[in-house]
Order: C-alpha cells, then structure tokens, then sequence
C-alpha cells in the first residue's frame, strides 16, 4: 500500500442514519426557545412598567436585561434553525461553529450589561441612595420570581432531554434571574418588616447594594459560558475525550499491528470533529477495503458517542508523511 485510503466522510452519512429523531428533537428546541423569548417579552414589560412606577433602578435594570434577552434569544432561535443543517457549498463543514459563536457573543453581552449596572449601582451608592415604592417591589419581584422558577425547571428538563447548549444557556440565565429575585424578595421584606416607612438612612441604600450585587452575582455565568465557548472557537482540544481515543488507538495498535497513530480533536458546540491518521506498514498490502471500513466502524463503536454528534474522519497511509 502507497499512499493511503482516505475514508468517506462519516460527517454525511451520519445525518441521513437518524435524521427523523434529529429532526424531532430540533424542533423541539426550537419550541422551547420560543417559549423563552415569550416569559422575556412579559418580563421585561413587566420589569420596566414596575421599575418606572417604584422608582427602582434595580427592577428597570431587569426589564433591560430581559429586552437583550429577547434578542439573544431570537439569535438562538435562528442557530437553532440551522445547526442540524446538511453541509453545503458555502458552509463545507456544516453550521456548527454556528452555536459556539452565539453563546459566545450572547455571554459577552450580558457581561457588559452586568459591568454597566454594577458601576451605575456604586454611583448611587456614593450620592447617597434613594427610597423605593415597597408594595410594588415586593409584587413585582414575587411575579417574576415565580415565572423564572418555572421557566428554569422547563428549560432544564429539555436541556438534558434534547443535549442542547443554546437551551443550557437560557436555562443558566433563568436560575439566575431565580435566585436574584429571590434575593429581592427578602432584602424588600426586610424593609417592608422593619422600616416600612424607610426613615433609616439604611433603607435608601438596599435597592442600589442589591443591584451591585446582583449584577456581580449574574457575571460569574456568562464569564463562566464565554470562556467555555472560547475554547471551541479556538479549537482547544477537549482532554477527556482526546484521552479516551489514545486508550482506544493504544488498544487498537496492539490488537492490529499498526506503525503508528495520529489523532486530532476538537469541540465546537455539542458536535465533535475527530480525525484520526493510522500508519499500516506492518499490514499485508493485500488489505481489503472492507477490512478498513471495519476497523472504521470498531473506532465509531468504541467512542459510544451520538453517531449525529460526530463529524469522524480516518484515514490509512503506509507513508509516514501522511501523519
């Protein structure tokens, strides 16, 4: 054998194999994220009426957060749309860097609506505080607190069902919006229990030390998001699964012999791209293409990953320079 047989893509054949559950599972995605944008929309008419009216900078702060939400999640509506997408002309490899970049782009957003909040917090800090209408705080971020819970247990049911990271994204920013308002809750009753009248120079300064902490609280997701996706853009191997294929190519080399091995791994959303490069000097040159495609489908089976997961590529040389 001269130079090598270069396998057929299993990155097309695997979209043909299960393409009516992919199909399902996609528009299930598709209707979950609707429903997200939805609970945004009301939040956010919600939170900006409310805020205005009770004069709380905190709870207009959240309605613009939920407007920006509402457009991410718009933006995740159409990657959805084109992620299970067959690969074309113009896109070779198909979509998938698609949802790493809008995760990306989505987190780097809300990180800087959390910036600007917590330094508009520390500004009304320093001049002193103001008193807010704790009736209608309290209604408000009861409401919400209540749609958030919901929506958060929706979206982590169809997160794991459906393995989507747009879904996890939105699920990510529905328990925290949770836990902010649940935060909101007992710093508001505490006014409404003991100074409710709000004569205590303390009282003018829970609404602006809640939104400081709030929006610091709310960065630690997207920074944690923005970096995970980072790596897939640039392509940072994954080690868990670039560790189980050297066990697999170990085991693989002893059991047929070959020369040696070269492989490579990348994440990008929830698809990975595997190439593997086997060195068969050793082998007979009489070797059957049949044999290769099976040694093909022992690597695809021993992965026991999703076969719509993968975009798998192997390729067999007996010249080294192939590697």
């Amino acid at each position: 054998m001269q130079l090598g047989i270069l396998t057929q893509n299993y990155g097309k054949k695997i979209r043909q194999k299960q393409l009516q559950p992919i199909e399902n599972w996609n528009t299930q995605e598709q209707l979950v994220l609707k429903a997200s944008i939805i609970c945004a929309v009301l939040l956010a008419i919600f939170g900006i009426s409310f805020g205005v009216l009770n004069k709380s900078n905190a709870i207009i702060f959240d309605g613009i957060v939920c407007i920006v939400s509402v457009g991410l999640g718009l933006l995740s509506l159409v990657t959805s749309r084109y992620i299970y997408r067959k690969d074309d002309d113009i896109f070779q490899y198909g979509y998938v860097r698609f949802e790493p970049m809008v995760n990306f782009f989505k987190s780097s957003i809300l990180m800087a609506i959390c910036i600007y909040a917590c330094l508009g917090g520390i500004k009304d800090i320093y001049h002193g505080g103001y008193p807010i209408t704790l009736g209608g705080a309290i209604t408000y971020t009861c409401c919400a607190f209540i749609l958030c819970l919901g929506m958060y247990i929706y979206t982590s049911l169809y997160a794991k069902k459906l393995d989507s990271e747009l879904i996890a994204t939105d699920n990510v920013e529905w328990l925290i919006d949770s836990i902010m308002y649940l935060g909101g809750i007992i710093a508001f009753g505490i006014v409404f229990i003991f100074d409710y009248e709000q004569k205590h120079p303390l009282s003018h300064y829970i609404d602006p030390i809640l939104l400081v902490c709030l929006s610091l609280f709310l960065s630690l997701s997207p920074l944690k998001i923005m970096f995970s996706n980072l790596k897939d853009l640039i392509m940072v191997a994954p080690k868990e699964l670039d560790d189980k294929i050297t066990q697999i190519m170990e085991s693989l080399s002893l059991k047929y012999g070959f020369s040696d091995y070269d492989t490579h791994v990348a994440k990008s959303g929830r698809f990975f791209m595997i190439e593997i490069n086997l060195l068969l000097t050793n082998l007979d040159d009489r070797v059957s293409i049949r044999q290769l495609d099976a040694i093909r489908d022992e690597i695809e089976n021993a992965l026991e990953m999703p076969s719509y997961k993968i975009w798998l590529s192997i390729s067999f040389t007996a010249n080294p320079k192939w590697l």
